[in-house]
């Protein structure tokens, strides 16, 4: 008498079946180890086309989502180098419109003074600084001009910042420069 496959050997098709499902279980737990590596590279290009792009706080964004999410990838450590560099890079970029109008008006008040040192009074207008100092009248970092007054004692130079209205704070703050000096500005 035959017997079929089926009733021979059951026990030996019982161990395969379990020897196959452990195998596949280690290996969906190893491929799934690799596939947080590669989706934390996937956003570490991201993050870089960001920066190529000139998106320094996207960048940052990125980054920090890579430490946050997978912190025990080989990336992250690349991406806590980096944002500490991408940070002070935004930041840097933030504020260079307020620290250009600051060496603008630094440049501006030299050239009155040495106005004032060859003439023995300040400038009635910038325009007065053009051709000696300046070869046109300088303007703030946003295509404004600086606001200029001459008083009974000197001068006053004025930058409105980014808002061009009086007052305000960070880049809309107002810049004072009172006879070659810099003031707090009135509100």
């Amino acid at each position: 008498m035959r017997r079929r496959g089926i009733e021979v050997n059951t026990r030996t098709r019982l161990a395969k079946s379990i020897f196959f499902i452990i195998v596949l279980g280690l290996v969906l737990t190893v491929s799934s180890c690799g596939g947080d590596e590669r989706r934390a590279e996937r956003l570490w290009r991201q993050a870089i086309e960001r920066v190529e792009k000139g998106d320094t706080q996207g960048a940052v964004d990125i980054l920090q989502k890579i430490i946050d999410t997978y912190p025990d990838a080989s990336i992250a450590a690349k991406a806590r180098e980096q944002i500490v560099v991408y940070r002070g890079l935004a930041t840097a970029v933030q504020s260079y419109p307020m620290r250009r109008a600051r060496e603008w008006m630094v440049q501006i008040a030299r050239a009155i003074e040495a106005f004032k040192q060859a003439h023995g009074r300040a400038p009635a207008t910038l325009g007065d600084l053009v051709p000696g100092a300046f070869a046109n009248v300088p303007l703030d970092p946003w295509n404004r001009a600086f606001n200029y007054e001459t008083t009974a004692r000197g001068y006053r130079l004025l930058c409105l910042g980014a808002d061009g209205s009086p007052g305000g704070d960070g880049d809309a703050a107002d810049l004072l420069v009172v006879d070659g000096a810099f003031a707090a500005a009135s509100r």
